[in-house]
């Protein structure tokens, strides 16, 4: 009888050393086997065990690169993305039906008109197999990281704290390593733009993930349910956080969180949203119309990225001699010019970086300017939508952006749960901070942001139904002892 207790993990252990001994001879075909074991096991038996491993993975993931096939993957990030939209589809079909309430949501339907337009104009692209691989990735994104989310969250908002928890552990452990890699070199300017590699491929986009991170954990801090230990760790996530938010150099990160610190105190102030709205359609009227004025002030400002946060502040605007500025100008040119040729469907999704160099100006080129698609893409959520689908594709990103925010800011105001109201804000203000980052950057084609950008969503609805509009999952509204309960 003792013996039997014993041959499992004995046949366990032997298993796992000689995975061991096939990765040290470089026998990877054996690691892949058994992985994808426990891939399916979990698929299969352990599916929130799955969703919390993919939000731990995130962080540590690997690109792998095809150049035959013209194809790379994240691994293990993706590969699990890929195997929960399977399951979901399949799911779907044979018994799964997908809530009323979510269905009807006007987050979700937002979302599906989004995804209609990628597949539209991916019909009308330049390019059709890169939009069309465009569109499978954000599909995978959605599916995995919103409507899988939803369903593992929707009974038990807690998990929630946990799916977040998971990434933001890996990031914390990211950015030491980050962080003693920089110290290695003196935290000098040189090392910035390469250091977070193979973690995540630039500095802003390494900037980004740790911004978006920050109001959680601060919102994380202040539950309720917190002991004096889950209040150390939250602490010292933050500590960490904010020590990979300076030493990541990236500009756009170190505002984001400024932008979303303002917003907090309007949310506070209870500032109406449509005063938030007009604030900043007259913000963005101002530009556009005295934008030859301010690029003329801009053109004055000389002072070049450094490892100096002042001066590395003062070099935003710098649009002169600063290469990360003017390249980036360049491409927001280059997408105005595609724009003009064709406003109505675009190039095609994805495909910016592969069309945009007949578009360029000489006068905009600088030593980081290419023509072979090698060099990223439009480094705007806003402008490279437009260029790429034409105005209906700007339209419903900037559309998605109104109804999360206002969605948000609603429900952390209405919500009598104040585990609820904290889990909104933090969601509320990460969005936040991605989408002021998004003026600059865009990283949502990537696994590393869409991972918690999704994920943010699927919290402020499930929140929103559960609290607002007073749904249990089941079909049937929340009865008056269960509202009781609830502001109790």
């Amino acid at each position: 009888m003792k013996l039997k207790k014993w041959i499992v993990p004995i046949i366990s252990g032997a298993y796992i050393l000689l995975n061991c001994y096939a990765l040290s001879r470089e026998f990877i075909y054996l690691p892949l086997f058994s992985g994808a074991l426990v891939l399916l096991y979990l698929l299969f038996f352990k599916v929130d065990i799955l969703i919390y491993l993919m939000a731990l993975s995130t962080p540590f993931s690997y690109i792998f690169e095809d150049t035959k096939i013209d194809i790379g993957v994240s691994v293990p990030s993706e590969i699990i993305m890929i195997s929960l939209t399977f399951l979901f589809f399949m799911r779907v079909l044979y018994d799964l039906k997908i809530d009323k309430n979510i269905l009807r949501h006007p987050i979700t339907l937002a979302i599906i008109g989004y995804l209609i337009w990628i597949f539209i104009t991916s019909i009308t692209s330049e390019i059709p197999i890169v939009s069309f691989k465009f569109l499978a990735s954000k599909i995978w994104f959605i599916v995995s990281c919103f409507f899988m989310v939803i369903e593992l969250i929707k009974k038990d908002t807690k998990r929630a704290l946990y799916y977040m928890n998971a990434y933001m552990l890996s990031l914390a452990v990211v950015v030491i390593i980050v962080t003693f890699k920089s110290a290695e070199l003196g935290f000098s300017e040189h090392g910035m733009h390469w250091i977070q590699k193979p973690f995540y491929n630039d500095h802003t986009a390494y900037g980004a993930a740790v911004a978006f991170f920050l109001p959680f954990t601060v919102s994380f801090f202040f539950l309720p349910t917190n002991t004096k230990w889950q209040r150390i760790y939250y602490f010292l996530i933050f500590l960490i956080l904010m020590v990979g938010l300076y030493f990541s150099f990236c500009r756009a990160a170190w505002l984001s969180i400024v932008a979303a610190l303002g917003v907090y105190l309007l949310i506070r102030w209870r500032i109406k949203f449509s005063w938030f709205v007009l604030g900043l359609a007259l913000f963005s009227g101002f530009f556009y119309f005295f934008a030859n004025d301010i690029l003329y002030q801009l053109g004055k400002n000389k002072q070049d990225s450094s490892a100096t946060f002042t001066e590395h502040l003062q070099s935003m605007g710098n649009i002169k001699t600063d290469a990360s500025n003017v390249e980036r100008l360049n491409r927001w040119v280059s997408a105005m010019g595609m724009i003009e040729e064709r406003p109505i469907v675009g190039w095609g999704p994805g495909t910016y970086q592969f069309v945009y160099a007949p578009f360029q100006k000489n006068k905009y080129k600088t030593i980081i300017t290419t023509n072979y698609g090698t060099g990223g893409n439009c480094h705007s959520e806003y402008i490279g939508p437009f260029a790429e689908m034409g105005a209906l594709g700007f339209i419903s990103v900037f559309t998605l952006l109104i109804i999360i925010l206002y969605t948000g800011i609603k429900t952390y105001l209405r919500s009598v749960d104040p585990y609820h109201k904290l889990l909104t804000l933090g969601a509320t203000l990460a969005l936040i901070t991605y989408y002021l980052h998004g003026v600059m950057n865009n990283f949502l084609d990537t696994d590393k942001l869409s991972l918690p950008f999704w994920g943010a969503f699927a919290i402020i609805l499930v929140v929103n139904l559960i609290d607002i509009k007073k749904v249990n999952f089941s079909g049937q509204k929340i009865t008056q002892t269960e509202q009781h309960n609830l502001k109790n």
